[in-house]
């Protein structure tokens, strides 16, 4: 009480040496580089991966038509590569694993997509009857009906009526999200991984969860996290995209990191909002 506390990484991450999830120790590593759609909504038709496949120093191509059936799909967000569907511009719907990152998305660019679009709204409105509305939650006063107010309201003299909206925020902070994995099924820990993550323990659980192994067959490791904004509280996507990737050239740590542009598309946001009181 009453005297400073120095931040126990804090002289490590000024000093450039703290270790971040890209920079985890690995000989011969691998780079992973994401396909993702270009059509809001409908289906992948094909997907030609020759070109990318016989770039100089690709591993591997995985896409929606051969990637590793997950042990689970409950939670869609981390579902990648299970069916041709497009739920949004931006999804994953392919992995390019290459021995240098470069190679990566250079190849990357090279898969050749063909999709069925359907029709697409994302246009939030007041005005619409297809809003979702939350179910009852008892550990608050969720009620989404505005039966009540009115009620309350018709004998007031005076009525203070206002709609307030919010826009669209994305977390962007300085360490874009990133993620290594080893696949080494002969060891006693399998599956190693590095994860620029706030929660160690909700990532390994997922993870568990979703290749179906057990939690002493999983360790996730993160010493440093640089910024998170609370969007690397729970894993996202590119999180089993690399250990996917690890799964497909094993005994080899596959790194992958999310570019600035796809943050926008894969590591959460803040909705927006209208609310009338």
């Amino acid at each position: 009480m009453g005297r400073d506390v120095v931040r126990r990484d804090a002289e490590l991450k000024v000093r450039g040496t703290a270790t971040y999830a890209f920079e985890a120790p690995g000989e011969r590593p691998a780079y992973a580089h994401l396909v993702q759609a270009s059509i809001p909504r409908g289906r992948v038709t094909h997907m030609d991966a020759a070109a990318a496949q016989a770039h100089d120093g690709v591993l591997r191509v995985l896409t929606v038509f051969n990637g590793e059936k997950l042990a689970s799909t409950e939670n869609p967000e981390l579902a990648i590569l299970q069916d041709d569907a497009v739920a949004f511009r931006g999804q994953i719907i392919g992995v390019v694993i290459a021995e240098s990152s470069e190679a990566a998305r250079e190849a990357a660019g090279l898969v050749r997509v063909g999709y069925h679009e359907q029709p697409s709204d994302s246009i939030l409105s007041a005005e619409r009857d297809d809003l979702y509305a939350p179910e009852d939650d008892d550990s608050f006063d969720a009620d989404t009906s505005d039966g009540s107010v009115a009620a309350a309201l018709a004998g007031a003299e005076v009525t203070v009526e206002e709609t307030y909206s919010t826009a669209m925020n994305h977390n962007n902070p300085l360490e874009p999200h990133a993620t290594s994995a080893c696949w080494q099924p002969e060891d006693d820990v399998p599956l190693v991984v590095w994860d620029s993550t706030q929660g160690v323990h909700p990532t390994r659980a997922a993870l568990c969860e979703t290749f179906g192994l057990e939690q002493d067959q999983v360790q996730v490791v993160c010493p440093y996290v640089g910024g998170g904004f609370g969007s690397k509280g729970e894993p996202h996507a590119h999180v089993v995209a690399t250990v996917m990737a690890a799964r497909a050239v094993p005994g080899r740590p596959v790194k992958l990191a999310v570019t600035r542009q796809q943050m926008f598309f894969l590591t959460g946001y803040r909705t927006p909002t209208i609310q009338r009181m």
